[in-house]
């Protein structure tokens, strides 16, 4: 019963997570930005000559185009014949097919806005810091291995070693902090601005 317990606030933060997500994701999309802040009263008006406007409509439609690639390829993959086509033919590289070719699709994506590697867009000390890190992934499967009633010997061995080459690969130093604690100071002062139309 105790290690259920500790998965209400993972689930809770999760639900937070994903619910501020959908709040930001809808403020994002909004055209308010795009309009320049007009009155909601004037928004059906801005609308109608945002959809008229070429310099606008052209984008909208390669950000369509690379989103119906993208929900597309997920789609026809998740289908269950398609699904089971590639188990046959791929066997337990299936799966491993699917993140191919989700890459696949990224790598359209960034080739058609022009971004190029999606590494190259990140400063020498994001990279810095990167190549001491290991991926956040990681900290998902010592969950998954320690957090059990009991751990036969093998899995405990499994998660001691997993816990060993993650800690010792784990080499952050004072110049990677640093950066870290910038990062995260700008991130605060941008979530501390006013919003556009909210009172200072």
């Amino acid at each position: 019963m105790a290690p259920a317990l500790l998965l209400i606030p993972a689930a809770l933060a999760s639900f937070i997570l994903a619910f501020g997500t959908g709040v930001e994701f809808v403020r994002f999309t909004s055209l308010r930005p795009l309009l320049g802040g007009i009155p909601e009263s004037d928004a059906r008006q801005g609308w109608l000559a945002a959809l008229q406007d070429r310099s606008i409509l052209a984008p909208l439609a390669w950000d369509l185009g690379l989103l119906l690639l993208f929900v597309g390829q997920h789609s026809l993959m998740a289908a269950e014949r398609v699904k089971a086509w590639t188990s046959r033919y791929f066997g337990v590289l299936q799966r491993s097919l699917y993140v191919a070719c989700t890459a696949l699709a990224l790598q359209v994506y960034y080739h058609v806005l022009g971004l190029g590697e999606p590494l190259a867009l990140k400063s020498p000390r994001a990279l810095r810091l990167f190549s001491h890190l290991r991926h956040p992934v990681c900290v998902e499967l010592l969950t998954v291995l320690w957090v059990v009633p009991t751990l036969g010997t093998d899995r405990l061995l499994l998660a001691f070693l997993l816990t060993l080459y993650l800690g010792l690969a784990h080499g952050l130093d004072q110049q990677d902090l640093r950066y870290l604690r910038a990062q995260l100071q700008r991130k605060l002062h941008l979530l501390s601005r006013p919003q556009d139309g909210e009172a200072e």
